[in-house]
């Protein structure tokens, strides 16, 4: 990653892969109406749904954006006929313009983002009635200049703008999953014919058909022509569909035969080799990459000398390095090194170590020996050496570390080896001991920071030490203790450690313990590295008198502010938490924000009976197209706990990079949000380093930059 203007951050997270939840593929079904979402039985409208529909058409008739809102819920609530048809009047296209009264609803759904979600999950609850599932598919289809994304005047237009192009496409999302769960065959078919239309509902109509396969009838009479209608056939997981696929390896028109040898690879198919071979030196470089990826998947022989080409290539190098991290060989090994040494592109550059770092072969390891002293590659090349397979690694490191200018580099590394690969040395521990009573701070820094790491240090004893750099080190190296192991000690330390950038590390690992109200209420609505976690504690600590700035916080404009409140709710005691969490979830479309919430009210489980609760969990588990949200919502409403996390703790090895004729700032801050969603304060050193102990497995973004300011509505 590169930050714009005077830094920029080349981040090597190299995490182990989590076990990721799979998508349940629903059976298929012998009748229509029994694919998904319920059937609809009316009895005769009586007083109250007549009232429901008059009282929608109102509302519906104001110029007040938010009463036409409520109109269309109730609309969406009422169960007759006439309330339906407003929902199907309110989905459909309409001539571009203001606010007309005399006009509604025709249209008034396309006018507002929000109303569009509301209609389309109304309409999905109509999936019987063709003239919903119609509706459904106008809105799937259609052309984004019809919708409007942005609802009257307000302070922040562009940000407006791609909230309502996010909740635009959740609502597309929404309405092919509810037209693929309809097992309707002319509702499938309109999917089939969306996924191959290259349109804006592509990409959501193959993600519904991915999640609810279609019926083979359906897709049988679907030509194999286009990259989209492979993927989308191998996405069902259908094995009949292998043998079509393998029937165009020999098309004319090279993105298909690339995404053919892509789906057969990845579905693990043998057959797919000979092709590979026959391929792996087309004239396409689309073709040779899915070719050189086929035979590294199945491990074929072949593998390394297509991947070597792929990297000698300057059309397909990076491509190449990606395939070179599936491969093992001396070919590999000598292309990777010669890119690594070559380049001046610092994303090819991290992507030649990275398949260095990867490879078993002693001459990869002389490799990153030789490239670490290089200052430009020198900081990545030691990252990847930390975490090399190969046994010749620790070797290297310990004869670096005799080198007085590489000696604090191999003693980072050798934090990250010991956590990594549970490799040790006497040597590089005696060089820890002393380098933690070292008379430079900076190396004493990195001495203490591993030591308290592999807990041969006390964060007490550590935090002793007056240089507010070794205090910082100290803090990140407790990262890597049990929570119940470092909680008291880190709270109980921010009486006496004045370190601004110390307290915020310090504040997380205390989980809040000793900060006061007030100034979590300061540092959730500051912007900086800590306010997501200071805006969860204060989510926790939620009474009257915070009430106000938690609803402020779980709508502020940063989506990681929303998520990390929506967190803290899980654990309020207020007694209407469930009911902001579900009204939260309602129209958030930012995924991260949807899971915490959908996490949050799944937790809630003394309230499971809450009318709130229930219809946020039962919306999340039919219509949303994130699996893990589905997974943790369908087991909520069954009374069932969430998966249980990725087990395992892993570190991280940052470094940040000042531009050219910029020099590093004297404390470095930034915020790692982990694959769990959490978001942790970390500190650089005086060399732009970080080792993040203590991370769950699984992929990591830092963001560098102070975030949004809290925002709050007038």
């Amino acid at each position: 990653m590169r930050r714009r203007g005077a830094l920029g951050v080349l981040a090597a997270v190299t995490l182990t892969s989590s076990v990721a939840l799979g998508q349940v593929h629903a059976g298929r079904p012998t009748a229509p109406p029994q694919r998904g979402l319920p059937q609809v039985t009316l009895a005769p409208p009586g007083v109250r749904e007549r009232f429901g529909v008059d009282s929608a058409m109102r509302l519906l008739r104001s110029p007040d954006p938010a009463e036409r809102l409520r109109g269309l819920q109730r609309a969406a609530a009422t169960r007759t006929p006439e309330a339906l048809a407003i929902l199907e009047r309110a989905a459909g296209a309409t001539a571009p313009g203001g606010f007309d009264a005399h006009a509604a609803p025709e249209g008034i759904a396309r006018k507002d983002p929000r109303a569009l979600l509301v209609v389309v999950r109304g309409l999905a609850s109509w999936e019987g009635k063709e003239g919903a599932r119609d509706a459904l598919a106008a809105i799937l289809v259609a052309q984004a200049p019809s919708f409007t994304l942005q609802v009257g005047t307000s302070a922040d237009p562009a940000g407006d703008e791609a909230a309502g192009a996010a909740r635009v496409l959740l609502a597309r999302q929404q309405a092919a999953i509810a037209l693929a769960s309809s097992g309707h065959l002319l509702a499938l078919e309109a999917l089939v014919a969306a996924a191959r239309s290259g349109g804006s509902g592509q990409e959501p109509a193959l993600e519904a058909l991915a999640r609810v396969p279609p019926t083979t009838a359906v897709l049988g009479g679907v030509a194999l022509t286009t990259a989209a209608t492979i993927a989308l056939a191998a996405g069902t997981g259908d094995l009949r569909s292998i043998d079509p696929i393998g029937g165009v390896l020999g098309a004319s028109d090279p993105s298909v035969r690339a995404a053919a040898l892509a789906a057969l690879s990845a579905s693990g198919d043998a057959r797919v080799l000979g092709p590979a071979r026959d391929q792996a030196q087309d004239s396409d470089p689309r073709v040779r990459v899915a070719a050189a990826e086929a035979l590294a998947r199945l491990g074929a022989p072949q593998a390394e000398t297509a991947a070597m080409a792929l990297v000698a290539d300057d059309a397909t190098a990076l491509d190449g390095l990606r395939v070179a991290l599936l491969v093992q060989g001396p070919g590999v090994t000598r292309a990777a090194a010669a890119r690594a040494a070559a380049t001046s592109d610092p994303v090819l550059r991290a992507a030649a170590l990275q398949a260095l770092g990867r490879q078993v072969d002693p001459l990869a390891v002389q490799a990153l020996v030789t490239l670490a002293h290089d200052p430009s590659a020198g900081g990545d090349a030691m990252g990847a050496l930390a975490r090399s397979p190969s046994g010749a690694a620790l070797g290297a490191l310990e004869a670096m570390s005799t080198a007085p200018d590489m000696r604090r580099l191999a003693a980072r590394a050798y934090l990250v080896r010991r956590v990594a690969r549970g490799d040790r040395s006497a040597s590089l521990d005696a060089l820890l001991s002393t380098m933690a009573k070292s008379a430079l701070p900076g190396e004493r820094a990195v001495g203490v920071q591993s030591l308290v790491a592999l807990e041969r240090l006390s964060l007490d004893a550590a935090l002793a030490d007056a240089d507010p750099r070794v205090q910082r080190a100290a803090a990140m190296g407790a990262l890597a203790l049990p929570a119940e192991q470092v909680h008291g000690a880190a709270a109980a330390a921010l009486a006496s450690v004045r370190d601004p950038v110390t307290r915020q590390v310090l504040a997380f690992l205390g989980d809040g313990a000793g900060v006061a109200t007030l100034d979590l209420v300061d540092r959730a609505r500051g912007g900086g590295p800590d306010a997501p976690v200071a805006a969860m504690v204060l989510a926790r600590r939620d009474d009257e008198q915070v009430r106000p700035v938690v609803d402020s916080l779980l709508a502020a404009r940063d989506p990681l502010i929303r998520a990390h409140a929506a967190r803290g709710l899980a654990l309020s005691p207020s007694a209407d938490a469930v009911g902001r969490l579900a009204a939260a979830y309602t129209f958030e479309a930012d995924l991260d924000v949807r899971r915490a919430l959908v996490v949050a009210l799944a937790a809630r489980t003394l309230e499971a009976d809450a009318p709130a609760r229930r219809e946020a969990l039962a919306l999340a588990s039919r219509l949303d197209p994130d699996g893990i949200v589905h997974v943790v919502a369908a087991r909520a409403e069954a009374s069932r706990p969430a998966p249980a996390p990725a087990s395992g703790r892993e570190i991280a090895w940052l470094r940040v990079v000042p531009a050219t004729g910029a020099s590093l700032p004297a404390a470095m801050v930034a915020t790692v949000v982990c694959a769990d969603g959490l978001a942790r304060p970390i500190a650089f050193d005086e060399e732009g380093y970080a080792l993040v102990p203590g991370l769950p497995p699984g992929e990591a973004r830092v963001r560098l930059a102070p975030g949004l300011p809290a925002y709050e509505s007038h």
